[in-house]
């Protein structure tokens, strides 16, 4: 099953139940987050600047439930007007939409080649999606355009197409006004959109130079934006807040390059941020840098790059860093299925991020190198959901995913870089679980701690290996404090060789079998410093000549 048919049935099921029910009543008012005022964009020759409130916009809509902000009646529809006034943007003609004002709108659709951007001026302006709209908010290309969703799925695939160039989004706030099927933007009977197509707040397809900045989006009936086949993309300062499965914050399908997200904040019931090489068009998706965002969501990110078929992708050059938040299943969901290509997940390197899970990484895909340095988790599981089979129900910083735990992966290499596990409560987080035969082919240790905040039993092992292996362990700095031992019992039968200068130091036996030569260890069978010599156990230090 794919991701969209996935959240399509959950959509369907939740339609009417406590989890998919309204959040907009007619008269509910909440608050909108609030990035401040800001200045209408200075004139760049070339452009044609038009404000919404001298093309006919009525502009009296309420951002907070879509009635009129004056009479609390009904608002007037001011999408026709902006589509008219917007519909001849092209490379030689670009267009900025000033809105300055509150626009309710019946979907905004806009030159499918690009060459035109929104530009609010912040606090009180905007998009309200008016109620049976059954589209999204606002997407490039004619009402259809989002139709088929995901073409990738069809047979043949057919190529993803040129790309258009040069949109950009600004300083304004969209509504999504997400209901339960019946009463806002969908009125299909499924709160996410339709059998053919999500509707989305913010949909931009096949489109080179993508510049979102300050974008405040709220209630949304499932991604508050979507970008399909797209490239050089920045997203900063924006704002994402809705509930719901279904309700990716930025959801980028395959092929996506040169992508990168700053200084944002995510409170969303699904995937913060997803990249998905097989939905849309389906390709590869490359270079993707996260800074300086904060999270409170169900992940931080989904990484996949197949459904199992003979569609198989890559993943690479993925960095976050100085990020932090609370993920209720996963920080990094990685993988949906078996079948991926190897290293597909060629590179991702997390950095200076301290995080709240029930797990770092939920592996159920193979990889090539994951790299974590100053990563600080504090293993929390009160809101996972655990999908059966699982090896156990355990947090770790690596183990696999809590909703495809049953997929076996193999690993090129997994380094942890001055990381540490947070205990804040008594829960057992090994450093790495490996169940389902799954193996890392070199796992290192450079700096590696476990920190207590209360009074809480010792961590067994650093390492839990039930059914799985690992070609190489390097430790070079690791301490022992809080951790009893290196692997849990027996586990020194799937490990390959140990290495590294911080063996000794850790003070934990190792078996004389599994250790590298010219490594200072405590041997399992004599309990004293030993090191091997051409394979040969001698005692450490070696005694001098002629003593």
């Amino acid at each position: 099953m794919s991701r969209r048919r996935f959240i399509q049935r959950a959509g369907l099921l939740a339609a009417g139940s406590a989890f998919g029910s309204s959040l907009i009543g007619c008269n509910s008012e909440f608050v909108i987050p609030c990035l401040g005022p800001a200045a209408a964009p200075v004139p760049v020759p070339g452009m044609t600047y038009i404000r919404a409130s001298e093309i006919g916009c009525a502009l009296d809509c309420d951002l907070r439930n879509g009635r009129n902000k004056y009479n609390g009646g009904a608002a007037t529809d001011d999408g026709p007007r902006i589509n008219a006034a917007m519909a001849e943007a092209c490379v030689n003609h670009p267009i900025t939409l000033i809105i300055d004002g509150s626009a309710l709108i019946s979907g905004l659709f806009l030159p499918a080649g690009g060459y035109w951007s929104i530009a609010g001026l912040g606090c009180g302006t905007g998009f309200f999606v008016k109620t049976g709209t059954n589209n999204d908010g606002i997407h490039n290309g004619p009402p259809n355009a989002a139709i088929p969703f995901d073409p990738g799925l069809l047979d043949p695939v057919p190529p993803a197409p040129a790309r258009g160039m040069n949109v950009s989004l600004s300083n304004f706030t969209v509504n999504g006004n997400q209901g339960n099927g019946f009463d806002g933007n969908s009125t299909t009977g499924m709160r996410l959109g339709s059998k053919l197509a999500l509707y989305c707040s913010i949909n931009l397809m096949n489109l080179d130079n993508i510049s979102i900045e300050n974008v405040v989006v709220v209630r949304s009936p499932a991604f508050h934006f979507r970008l399909s086949n797209v490239g050089h993309v920045e997203v900063s300062g924006c704002v994402m807040q809705s509930k719901g499965v279904g309700t990716d914050g930025l959801h980028f399908d395959g092929p996506a390059n040169d992508i990168t997200i700053s200084n944002c904040n995510f409170s969303t019931g699904d995937d913060s941020i997803a990249l998905n090489c097989p939905e849309g068009f389906s390709g590869n998706i490359s270079r993707v840098k996260v800074t300086g965002c904060t999270f409170d969501s169900w992940t931080l990110m989904r990484l996949y790059t197949t459904l199992g078929g003979a569609n198989r992708f890559i993943i690479d050059t993925v960095s976050v860093t100085n990020c932090s938040g609370v993920l209720a299943e996963a920080a990094f969901l990685i993988g949906t299925t078996v079948g991926s290509l190897p290293d597909s997940i060629a590179s991702l390197t997390i950095s200076d991020c301290s995080l709240a899970a029930p797990t770092i990484l939920a592996i159920a895909e193979n990889f090539g190198t994951i790299t974590l340095e100053k990563v600080v988790f504090t293993p929390n599981p009160g809101k996972v959901l655990w999908s059966a089979p699982q090896w156990n129900q355990e947090c770790g910083f690596l183990r696999p995913s809590p909703m495809y735990g049953w997929v076996p992966f193999v690993g090129s290499s997994l380094a942890f870089d001055n990381c540490t596990i947070n205990r804040s409560e008594n829960f057992r987080a090994p450093a790495s679980i490996l169940a389902n035969n799954s193996r890392i082919e070199c796992l290192g240790f450079t700096g590696f701690e476990v920190k207590d905040l209360g009074a809480y039993g010792v961590l067994p092992e650093l390492l839990e290996i039930g059914q799985g292996s690992i070609g190489q362990v390097v430790f070079n700095s690791v301490s022992n404090n809080n951790i009893l031992a290196p692997v849990s019992p027996g586990g020194f039968s799937s490990v390959g060789t140990v290495s590294g200068a911080g063996v000794l130091a850790t003070g934990w036996e190792f078996p004389d079998a599994v250790m590298a030569n010219d490594v200072p260890y405590i041997s399992a069978s004599t309990g004293l410093p030993s090191i091997k010599v051409n394979g040969v156990v001698e005692p450490y230090p070696q005694p001098r000549l002629g003593s």
